[in-house]
């Protein structure tokens, strides 16, 4: 049961009062959580205030940006395709768009949707600032009038330098294969990406928004940086970043993010979203099929389809941390324990990442040992 008022689901006082000492000893202005078994959810709430100078408190039903782990959502959606037989995880970008082989660097011809969602690729950086901005400077100074457009931007990143790995490395973390990915999932679904997410949605009974969460309305959580820490200026305090600050070589990094990190959504339906998840690994078929659960979990090491993996005190324990720099979110699911933790933050400073430690190691503590 929901209860509003108290901003908890089925209310642990003490647990929400340990984790409001946390928020405030890190200075997160706020935040939701929220810990959940197969069956319920044990627990859930909102802390703190949407904004810093206001008094306007967080509660459950508030939307958080939770950066890349759209990655998990987006390889949900994909699940659901190969379930529907209308792609498989071994389909080739090539074999869906031939017209662009010829252009691109012969390193990507065996470019697969599974090694696209699991990272196993040599595409060029989506994650890291610096060079992104000049990837996508590049691209805007030969395609100015094709400004947003996942196709052509595919098109010209794979004719990029594939990078090269360290010794060692059997996996490049980079959004950039989920804009191929995306590609794929629309041209063999027939539908764009907003309408596959509006069909998930619906079909799960959940309201994932792509976006920031005001553009729901102006009454949801702002985000928060502290400007010095990602060197934008000398201020070095706690300021209100939204989205319409995100202009510029952001704003072409954000669109093309969608599919891989730019996603809103509320503590509860995330937890639904969870629970399914959950249920999946552990062998039943809901939504998806269990096989299918148990490749986007499992089906390569260490990252799989849009899910860190490990094996944790004998624990198969899944994860993913996700920002856009002014949230931060991170969600586990623990196979054996029967447990899943949610945790999304209006704030994506370096404080603010060490309190979201402290809290998820207090939730494990209390519900996963």
């Amino acid at each position: 049961m929901i209860n509003c008022n108290s901003q908890t689901v089925v209310s642990r006082q003490q647990v929400i009062h340990d984790i409001d000492s946390i928020r405030k000893a890190f200075h997160i202005p706020g935040l939701a959580f929220g810990v959940a078994n197969l069956d319920s959810i044990i627990i859930a709430g909102g802390l703190g205030i949407r904004e810093i100078n206001t008094t306007d408190s967080v509660t459950i039903n508030n939307y958080f940006n939770f950066g890349s782990m759209g990655k998990g959502l987006t390889s949900f959606i994909t699940g659901k395709l190969v379930d529907e037989g209308l792609i498989s995880w071994d389909t080739k970008f090539f074999d869906l768009f031939p017209e662009l082989k010829d252009s691109s660097k012969t390193e990507y011809y065996n470019l697969e949707l599974k090694g696209l969602l699991s990272m196993r690729t040599t595409l060029k950086s989506l994650n890291n600032f610096p060079d992104v901005q000049a990837l996508i400077d590049g691209y805007n100074e030969l395609y100015i009038n094709n400004r947003f457009s996942y196709y052509m931007f595919a098109k010209y990143a794979l004719t990029l330098e594939p990078i090269k790995y360290d010794s060692g490395q059997f996996y490049n973390y980079t959004s950039m294969g989920y804009v191929l990915a995306n590609l794929m999932i629309q041209k063999s679904s027939g539908l764009t990406y907003p309408q596959l997410l509006e069909k998930t949605n619906k079909d799960i009974g959940v309201n994932f928004l792509i976006g920031w969460p005001q553009q729901l309305n102006n009454s949801q959580p702002s985000g928060h940086i502290i400007p010095s820490e990602l060197g934008f200026g000398d201020y070095n305090e706690l300021y209100v970043l939204n989205g319409n600050e995100y202009t510029g070589w952001l704003e072409d990094w954000l669109y093309y993010c969608i599919p891989s990190g730019h996603h809103s959504v509320s503590i509860i339906d995330y937890l639904k979203f969870l629970q399914l998840n959950l249920k999946g690994i552990n062998g039943q078929n809901n939504y998806l099929k269990a096989s299918t659960y148990d490749f986007i979990f499992n089906g390569a090491k260490e990252y799989a389809m849009g899910w860190g993996n490990d094996i944790v005190d004998g624990n198969h324990y899944y994860s993913h941390t996700g920002s856009t720099g002014n949230f931060m979110a991170r969600a586990i699911i623990i196979k054996e324990s029967n447990i899943v933790i949610a945790l999304l933050i209006n704030a994506g400073n370096n404080e603010t990442i060490g309190g979201m430690h402290q809290i998820l190691q207090y939730l494990e503590k209390k519900y996963a040992t």
